[in-house]
């Protein structure tokens, strides 16, 4: 439900709008909960130093992610990403 907004731009043929709510709401939701995940006393430092504090191979996803080649990859990468925050918060309960 958070993440709504970034489809809803997407089938509008709005790609700039998705690409912000993509990288804010998203990739934003998943740093957010990497960081609780594998750095906690850094839960609140976003994406600064995050190359430092997760995982290569958590990094390795994590920066593919956030390089978008245009609507469909970025429609493809939402999808991604927001089954990737699924999948962490799940491990969380």
């Amino acid at each position: 439900m958070f993440n709504i907004f970034v489809q809803k731009e997407i089938n509008r043929g709005n790609y700039l709008e998705a690409l912000v709510l993509y990288y804010s709401i998203t990739l934003g939701s998943v740093v957010d909960v990497l960081r609780i995940k594998y750095s906690p006393v850094h839960h609140d430092f976003k994406i600064r130093y995050v190359q430092y504090e997760l995982p290569k191979q958590i990094m390795g996803r994590l920066e593919r992610l956030y390089f978008v080649k245009d609507g469909k990859d970025l429609l493809e990468k939402y999808r991604e990403a927001t089954k990737w925050f699924n999948e962490i918060m799940a491990e969380s309960l």
